[in-house]
């Protein structure tokens, strides 16, 4: 029970420190997260620093929106990714605490069972632990409210350079999640 009620209370620390009603008295991480409230200001907002529509790529998020509106985005999405991430281990833990007890009683666990629990055990602890990371380290990064332009106060032609090297960047992106998701559909095709 003890893994249980500390992984639960840190869970509620995450949740407390993604809820914007609170974030301003979170120490730590979310500390530096201004006013999470202001985020989603509605449709009276700028477009700088609305939340960004599922639609909008890279491009427009990078030069559009408010450096601070990017982080608080970056923040929410790794936030929910690792908090899926930390139940998944906490189950296959439990799954595995499950089936060790159940062993001890007499029950006839198979090996090959215990393993693959342990395997995705430490796979989900693995990538909640980078997650984890992700997060504090986004948290961590000071940016101003400003979009990129503006922070960086860029003239004409160094605004093209800028937009021509986003786009550049947003196009090695897509080929790179292209080459993920062919990856990972193969393997999955193998199963």
């Amino acid at each position: 029970m003890g893994i249980r009620r500390q992984l639960g209370r840190w869970m509620h620390r995450v949740g407390d420190a993604l809820d914007p009603a609170r974030s301003a008295n979170v120490p730590g991480v979310m500390a530096k997260a201004n006013s999470l409230s202001e985020m989603d200001a509605g449709p009276a907002a700028g477009t700088d620093v609305t939340p960004s529509g599922p639609w909008q790529g890279v491009r427009e998020r990078a030069l559009a929106k408010s450096l601070q509106t990017l982080r608080q985005e970056a923040l929410y999405a790794l936030g929910a990714f690792h908090a899926a991430h930390t139940a998944a281990a906490a189950v296959f833990d439990d799954r595995r605490l499950t089936a060790a007890v159940s062993r001890r009683t007499g029950e006839r666990v198979p090996d090959e069972v215990l393993e693959k629990l342990a395997q995705a055990s430490a796979v989900w602890h693995r990538d909640a632990a980078a997650l984890g990371m992700a997060l504090s380290a986004v948290g961590a990064a000071e940016v101003p409210d400003l979009t990129l332009a503006e922070a960086l106060e860029v003239d004409e032609e160094e605004a093209e350079a800028l937009a021509a090297m986003v786009e550049g960047y947003e196009v090695e992106l897509s080929r790179q999640m292209l080459q993920e998701g062919e990856r990972s559909q193969g393997e999955g095709d193998e199963d």
